[in-house]
């Protein structure tokens, strides 16, 4: 991606909107090919259309550059990360883990009932972004997704942190993405 010299990008984190649903799908268009499988489109149209829980976007200016959400599984003391994807324009620039972190915050702060655990699972080519934002592996399923791809099992402990510490983190990581980007304003 590149920047004229001197151009600000604001970055905000804002709960998705039905209106950001074919930036979404662009969203999902431009990584598909690296990074889903057959039949993905069709499941990610459905939770665009009936979110199983909060989803939320990352915007850069005005253009919606990433998204994801999370479900609470009341039986279980846990809350699935879903989706989670940032345009290809802004790879490299922290999208993802400014997405990850606020997702991870508003688990901590909104789950109801309140949850241990974040879990998600994702491709062997995924999973270290999640081992380097402090998720432990659990699990690897040889062709756990139907495509045939292996799915890793991952999952965070809220218990071994603190709302405060998350929050730290947030406001580094919006930092970054901004700094990567050219700007200087805080997600809201």
């Amino acid at each position: 991606m590149s920047l004229e010299k001197g151009t600000r990008m604001r970055v905000a984190v804002r709960p998705y909107r039905p209106d950001d649903r074919a930036a979404v799908l662009a969203i999902f268009d431009g990584n598909a090919a690296d990074y889903f499988g057959e039949g993905d489109r069709g499941w990610l149209a459905e939770t665009l259309d009936e979110p199983d829980g909060p989803a939320f976007v990352v915007t850069v200016g005005a253009q919606v550059a990433a998204f994801g959400g999370y479900e609470i599984w009341d039986h279980y003391n846990k809350a699935l990360l879903y989706w989670g994807m940032a345009d290809r324009r802004y790879h490299g620039a922290g999208l993802g883990r400014l997405l990850l972190l606020a997702r991870l915050l508003h688990v901590a702060e909104h789950a109801e009932p309140p949850t241990r655990y974040v879990t998600v699972d994702t491709s062997p080519m995924v999973a270290p972004f999640f081992l380097a934002c402090g998720f432990e592996r659990t699990a690897i399923w040889p062709q756990g997704y139907r495509s045939g791809m292996e799915m890793h099992e991952l999952r965070f402990d809220l218990a071994a942190t603190d709302v405060d510490r998350l929050r730290a983190a947030l406001d580094d990581a919006h930092a970054r993405a901004e700094a990567a980007l050219g700007g200087n304003s805080r997600a809201s």
